[in-house]
């Protein structure tokens, strides 16, 4: 009796652990499946985007309201598989593992600065594709494209005159005189491997400067969330504040805004993915009058 009942346990035993094993190798093969379908629609979607920013490049002029319809008109008529929607067990370093490893080295490297990134990447093309577009000398629209699908915005743009340079004439203006730049503003938007924009964050300001000293003047800045990125956790810190920075001798005025996210959603930002950190949007200028801009993760 006690051989038989020893006979059944061990039975039962090899049964379950066959079963266990069929299921556990039927849902790995399930997940190969879920994992070559995404990599396949990332890869034929960024095939598709390079073509299109590519020929965009073609204008003489072309604005940020001009890219954001050229993303979404690509995503409309080329919607994400149903199973990269559903899946929640999967993410973009399962799909894209050593692409993903190559960002995050890329991302210390360049300390979280967006702009830094992108130059790199400007010579390279290791992790993505860069495309600047430009309205005149000094405005222009930097779009990374990603070669895991995520898609970087910068844009630096001239919003305005500064209102004390409105009807003077610079030729008349004393050297020593105080100066005006006009109002600048630096953009920041993201967008994930599916094309849903998630936020846009920006700060823009004029300065007065002299040679010796400079000031900000006009601040403003904000940011926005999108209806994609709606369920995301993100918390203003500054919008926006004035800081003054020295470096080396040489001071500068700098205006940014600062948006905190916490979730446990993974998000890019300078080919980060990201579940906590500050993200912030900054303009800046020296004493000469020379106005910067810049994006980055903190």
């Amino acid at each position: 009796m006690k051989t038989a009942k020893k006979l059944l346990f061990l039975l039962t035993l090899i049964v379950s652990f066959t079963l266990y094993s069929e299921s556990t190798s039927a849902a790995s093969i399930d997940q190969e499946e879920e994992i070559k379908t995404i990599r396949d629609y990332i890869e034929n979607s960024v095939d598709e985007l390079n073509y299109k920013f590519e020929e965009l490049k073609s204008h003489q002029i072309v604005n940020l309201e001009e890219i954001q319809n050229l993303i979404d008109s690509h995503y409309n008529e080329n919607p994400a598989p149903e199973v990269m929607l559903k899946s929640n067990s999967l993410d973009i370093q399962d799909v894209f593992p050593e692409l993903t490893k190559e960002n995050n080295k890329a991302h210390e490297e360049s300390k979280g600065n967006l702009g830094v990134f992108i130059n790199t990447q400007k010579e390279t093309n290791e992790l993505g594709t860069v495309f600047t577009y430009k309205n005149d000398n000094s405005d222009y629209i930097d779009v990374y494209l990603g070669k895991t699908g995520d898609i970087s915005i910068l844009e630096f743009k001239t919003v305005g005159q500064s209102p004390e340079t409105v009807g003077q004439s610079p030729e008349i203006q004393p050297l020593y005189a105080q100066k005006y730049t006009t109002v600048q503003r630096t953009t920041g938007i993201s967008y994930n491997g599916l094309g849903a924009q998630l936020f846009t964050l920006w700060a823009e300001a004029s300065f007065k400067y002299n040679g010796t000293t400079v000031a900000s003047e006009n601040i403003d800045g904000n940011y926005k969330r999108h209806m994609a990125g709606a369920t995301l956790n993100l918390i203003p810190e500054a919008m926006p504040k004035t800081r003054t920075v020295s470096l080396e001798g040489y001071k500068y005025a700098e205006v940014y805004s600062r948006l905190r996210y916490q979730g446990g959603i993974g998000i890019k930002w300078a080919q980060l993915t990201i579940t906590d950190a500050t993200l912030e949007a900054m303009i800046g200028c020296t004493v000469d009058g020379s106005v910067y801009g810049g994006l980055r993760a903190i």
